[in-house]
């Protein structure tokens, strides 16, 4: 009886199977060389998507000197994605796996019996840290001694997503925000007499400048994140304050134009340790998707509470996000806004798990609305 699936199927070949595929594929002298000197991490794969070939370069990427390592693995497996242990029948059988580029393309592949090539975006977790990939996707059918196997060859173009993140982000809504300002201080020189006009034209130039500065740290320390060079500075820091602090700076932000944001009066005010410029930047993060997802006039709900020797710090709005965009949600280049976005929620799972070795996660529901957690510890944790 086949496994339980969600989405592809759950079936397996043997171990006997795979290795015999093994000997089939390695056996091809010419298209070995070939597929060694390939560009790409590249993977020879069976009806069921379990690798009984690679090239050298995936094992290089992976960090591991044997390819019997990898045998009988599906790519997902392979590269830690998050999802491939969520059912016991592995990569391609989970709920999310109905929206993941890598197994999607080897399907189509696999019924079309032509060249297909996508695009994904994959999450791993590899020695506690989290990570997220940007993959061009290619599977090629091909034949050895009658039998049809698939070459699956992955392209890493993180940067290329990144770079079209950051054109978007700076050519477009910076460009904005510097055009909002210049329009802002032209009007401020013609005020000049009438103090009452001029002092709120400078209220909200220094607004404008102060979300313009923001968006642009933000960005810059989202990069040293993903390189693994943020450094942290533990210090105290007490509940109350840093939600406050951060609720009074989404104010400012045009997300939260026309939005009620209110801070639960149950929130706990406790002392712990954590890095508080990073903490800031993960809550007004989740404030500002959340002002982003409400309507006008709509309220967003903000509060700390503690769990044992953990803190907790939540937002809750009322709308509920389809399954499509939850089951992708933190993945560095998804983004319900369009493309060339999707680095908020990314930055969200990143500075929490990886640097204030935090656990980030949501919930939506009709019960409960959209409700996102940050859990840390009161106590910074040794790693």
């Amino acid at each position: 009886m086949e496994d339980k699936t969600h989405f592809a199927s759950a079936e397996r070949s043997t171990t006997e199977q795979i290795l015999l595929e093994y000997e089939v594929a390695g056996s091809q002298k010419f298209f070995t060389e070939i597929f060694g000197a390939m560009t790409g991490i590249g993977a020879v794969i069976n009806k069921n998507r379990q690798v009984v070939y690679a090239n050298n370069e995936f094992l290089r990427a992976l960090g591991i000197n044997s390819l019997e390592l990898l045998l009988g693995r599906r790519p997902g497996e392979v590269i830690s994605c998050e999802h491939a242990e969520e059912t016991p029948s592995g990569c391609g059988t989970s709920k999310a796996c109905a929206y993941c580029g890598i197994v999607n393309t080897i399907i189509e592949s696999q019924k079309t019996g032509v060249k297909v090539m996508k695009e994904a975006q994959i999450s791993t977790l590899v020695e506690k840290k989290y990570k997220s990939w940007d993959f061009s996707v290619v599977s090629t059918p091909i034949s050895f001694n009658g039998e049809v196997f698939y070459i699956l060859i992955l392209q890493d173009i993180s940067d290329l997503k990144r770079r079209a993140a950051l054109e978007k982000i700076f050519f477009h809504d910076l460009l904005n925000s510097v055009g909002g300002l210049y329009g802002l201080l032209s009007v401020l020189k013609d005020e000049l007499n009438s103090p009452e006009q001029a002092r709120e034209l400078i209220s909200l130039s220094e607004e404008a400048s102060r979300n313009l500065v923001e968006e642009i740290l933000a960005q810059r320390q989202i990069r040293v994140a993903e390189n693994g060079e943020l450094s942290v500075n533990i210090e105290s820091a007490n509940s109350i304050e840093v939600l406050d602090s951060a609720i009074k700076k989404i104010g400012y932000h045009e997300a939260g134009k026309e939005k009620r944001l209110i801070r639960d009066e149950k929130s706990v005010n406790v002392d712990f340790h954590t890095d508080k410029t990073l903490i800031q930047r993960v809550l007004i993060n989740l404030l500002k998707n959340a002002m982003e997802a409400t309507e006008a006039n709509k309220i967003v709900t903000a509060g700390v509470e503690e769990d044992g020797d953990e803190i907790i710090f939540w937002v809750k709005n009322d709308d509920i996000m389809p399954e499509e965009i939850q089951l992708q949600m933190f993945h560095r280049s998804f983004s319900t806004k369009g493309n060339g976005r999707g680095i908020g929620s990314y930055s969200i799972k990143l500075l929490t798990e990886n640097y204030l070795l935090g656990k980030a996660s949501f919930v939506s529901n009709e019960s409960e609305g959209t409700i996102f957690r940050v859990r840390l510890k009161k106590e910074f944790p040794d790693e």
